[in-house]
Formats: C-alpha cells, sequence, structure tokens
C-alpha cells in the first residue's frame, strides 16, 4: 500500500498552544496513536508529502522511522518541479499520475484541506486528520483498506 504522509498535523500536532516534542535526532516525537494506525497498514510503502521531505535524506528518513517505530517496506518522497507554487492536492494528483498508481494501492494521510478538492475516485482513499490532534485512531485507515478497489 502507497501511503502518501503528511507529518505536521498527522504524525505530531500542530496546535500552536501546545509543544511538540523532539526526539535526541532533533525531530519531532510522533505521537503514538499515529505510530500505530500507520503500522496497521500492511507492507506500507510511505511516499512522504511534508513539506519537511527534503530537510533530509532518505536514508536518514528511513532510520529516524525506524527509531520512532514505524514499521513499512520503503519511503521515498515526491519529487515535483516548483512545488513551493502548488498544492498539497496538486502534488499527490499529479505524482499518482506520474507513477501510474492504482487508486486502490493508495491511501492518502494529511491535514491539509486542498485535499477535499481532489476527485472523488482519490478523495476517498483520502484520511484527513485534525491538525490540532493529528492521526489519533485507525478507523478512516480501516474503512478505506476494507473498501478494496474503487467502483
Amino acid at each position: 500500500m502507497k501511503v502518501f504522509l503528511d507529518i505536521d498535523g498527522v504524525m505530531v500536532h500542530a496546535n500552536p498552544h501546545r509543544k511538540v516534542e523532539l526526539e535526541d535526532d532533533g525531530f519531532y516525537r510522533f505521537a503514538y496513536k499515529a505510530i500505530s494506525a500507520i503500522n496497521s497498514i500492511e507492507n506500507a510503502e510511505i511516499i512522504l508529502s511534508t513539506s519537511h521531505r527534503h530537510r533530509f535524506t532518505i536514508n536518514i528518513w528511513e532510520k529516524m522511522f525506524v527509531k520512532r517505530g514505524v514499521h513499512f517496506i520503503s519511503i521515498s518522497i515526491i519529487e515535483t518541479e516548483n512545488s513551493y507554487k502548488i498544492s498539497r492536492r496538486e502534488e499527490i494528483e499529479k505524482w499518482v499520475e506520474f507513477k501510474h498508481y492504482s487508486v486502490n494501492e493508495i491511501i492518502i494521510i494529511d491535514d491539509d484541506k486542498s485535499l477535499n478538492a481532489l476527485p472523488k475516485h482519490l478523495k476517498d482513499r483520502v484520511v484527513l486528520t485534525s491538525p490540532y490532534r493529528g492521526l489519533d485512531d485507525d478507523n478512516e485507515i480501516k474503512k478505506i483498506l476494507e473498501k478494496g478497489a474503487y467502483k
């Protein structure tokens, strides 16, 4: 399963009134519930769509996710030109098209409201989190996985 994954507002809260804890590597400590929810996805191929994706090499991302207890097969990042000029929705939509992913092999986990404008077949694969809470359960993930192929 290809998992488009954001960090802020998903793996950590994005509540400006609460401090985000850091690990000793200097990056955010992921919420336990978020880790558990991601780990509920079998054979997760994580595709970082977060604005942080260019901060570290893939090798460092892999080590950070392992250290935080996230299970995955692989980690990659969306590589789009001028990504600072387009919305998250456009980035993901273009990447899915560029990579020729089947809709039933993806799940998108993000707090970006621009994803509400995705075409229905992709929007049905979105877990839109509350940025103040982040990914705090796996119920929406389970619903998407239970649907299987888009009909």
